[in-house]
């Protein structure tokens, strides 16, 4: 199936050298940003962890993230990549105080903008808490990207326990890996194919830790086959551009989904 749509962006990637579990030289990140480019990627955030600790790794903070990237940026420049990456973070619910009254750091949101972060659960649950984090991210005026929603076993069992995040402005983003069928686990692929029926997911990134893992514009075929031309079209092009941007993203109801033969969701919602 032939498709116009360019995967440009990957919105969560660990690409920083040395930082969190994601690449052990810099010579493995350039390797993960050089296939990356090769799929298609202009513009790769990088999101390292916020909240974990790794054995044998420095603790970084945050504020160092702009200028490892920095850093990593020169050095794709030095190997002839024209691949751009980004600043961001992987925010560990539960572990930094998102909830409480401090403000929101600019080092943890996609490009130091104060506009929208990358949030993960400490576990493989969606918890209640969860809700409270979105909440009060949105209260600030930073809206939340859910990172891989499709490891969470309650979300396995019904994606709609994630309509209360939705409600509240969150955007759902799920692992290339995992549509792809890299990551070999049938309730996660089970529960990514479901969100795409239900028209739920905004976002495809690679979650890439090393340059084997598989990158959004490896992908697009599938996701057009599973939700048309143009809802791939917002998954792979507008939505992450108006993330990097800071703007606002369409509901997931604005652009319908393919239904499947015999129907579906968008059947039952037109009463069909």
């Amino acid at each position: 199936m032939e498709t116009s749509i360019l995967a440009r962006y990957d919105l969560h990637c660990h690409a920083l050298p040395e930082w969190d579990d994601g690449p052990d030289s810099l010579d493995d990140s350039l390797a993960l940003l050089e296939r990356a480019q090769n799929a298609g990627t202009q513009t790769l955030v990088a999101t390292p962890h916020v909240g974990r600790r790794w054995k044998h790794r420095e603790e970084h903070q945050s504020s160092d993230i702009p200028g490892a990237v920095e850093r990593l940026n020169n050095a794709a420049q030095e190997r002839g990549l024209t691949i751009r990456v980004v600043p961001g973070a992987e925010l560990l619910m539960g572990a930094i105080d998102i909830g409480g009254a401090g403000e929101v750091k600019d080092s943890w949101t996609y490009g130091s903008k104060k506009k929208w972060a990358l949030i993960e659960s400490p576990g493989m649950t969606w918890p209640t808490f969860a809700n409270h984090i979105v909440y009060e991210l949105a209260r600030r005026g930073v809206r939340s990207v859910l990172a891989h929603p499709e490891r969470y076993v309650d979300v396995q069992k019904d994606a709609n326990i994630l309509q209360t995040a939705l409600s509240q402005g969150a955007a759902i983003q799920v692992t290339a890996g995992v549509v792809s069928g890299q990551m070999n686990d049938k309730n996660m692929i089970k529960c990514v194919h479901n969100l795409f029926k239900l028209g739920l997911v905004h976002l495809v990134a690679s979650d890439a830790h090393m340059a084997s893992h598989t990158m959004p514009g490896e992908v697009v075929e599938e996701v057009v086959a599973r939700v048309g031309e143009a809802r791939a079209r917002q998954i792979f092009e507008d939505n992450p551009r108006a993330v990097l941007e800071g703007t606002s993203i369409p509901s997931q109801y604005e652009v319908a989904p393919t239904a499947p033969s015999g129907g579906g969701f968008w059947s039952r919602l037109r009463g069909k």
